[in-house]
C-alpha cells in the first residue's frame, strides 16, 4: 500500500504518532474528526487513563480516504474517533479488514461491535483497516 500511503501524504490526508513514554494518549487532528491514539490499554472496557506500554512501543498510522473514512494502522495502541462537533457522539459504521492489492482494496472480514465498541485495539499482530464513521 506504498502508493496509497504516497498519495494520503502529499494530499496532506497522512498522520503518524509513535508512543511518548510520558504522555500516553495523542489527538491527530482531521477537521470534522479527531483520532485519540491511547497506549497501555486493556483489550476490553475503557480502563480509565492510559498507563503506556511496558515499553513505549506503541505507534499509529492514519490515512483520511474521506470526510467520514479513514484508513488506519497501528501496534499497541488503542485508536478511537470523537466528532469535533462536542453534541455530537461516533459511531463506528463498518471497520473492514482487508489490504491492498496492485491499488485496490481487498477486504478481507469485518471487525464486530466486541473488537470496536470502546475503540478499536491494535496488538503487535499486523492490521489495516479500513473505517467508516458517522455521529448521532
Amino acid at each position: 500500500m506504498d502508493r496509497e500511503l504516497a498519495a494520503l501524504n502529499f494530499e496532506g490526508k497522512l498522520q503518524a504518532v509513535s508512543e511518548d513514554p510520558v504522555e500516553h494518549r495523542q489527538t491527530l487532528d482531521f477537521g470534522s474528526w479527531q483520532a485519540v491514539i491511547s497506549y497501555g490499554m486493556p483489550q476490553f472496557g475503557f480502563g480509565g487513563e492510559p498507563q503506556g506500554n511496558p515499553k513505549p512501543d506503541g505507534g499509529a498510522l492514519i490515512g483520511q480516504l474521506g470526510p467520514n473514512e479513514f484508513l488506519v494502522s497501528a501496534i499497541h495502541a488503542r485508536v478511537d474517533f470523537k466528532p469535533a462537533e462536542a453534541r455530537k457522539q461516533r459511531q463506528f459504521v463498518r471497520v473492514e479488514q482487508g489490504h491492498y492489492e496492485h491499488s485496490v482494496w481487498k477486504f478481507e472480514r469485518i471487525w464486530n461491535g466486541d473488537q470496536t465498541d470502546y475503540g478499536i485495539n491494535f496488538t503487535s499482530t499486523p492490521e489495516v483497516l479500513r473505517v467508516t464513521l458517522a455521529t448521532y
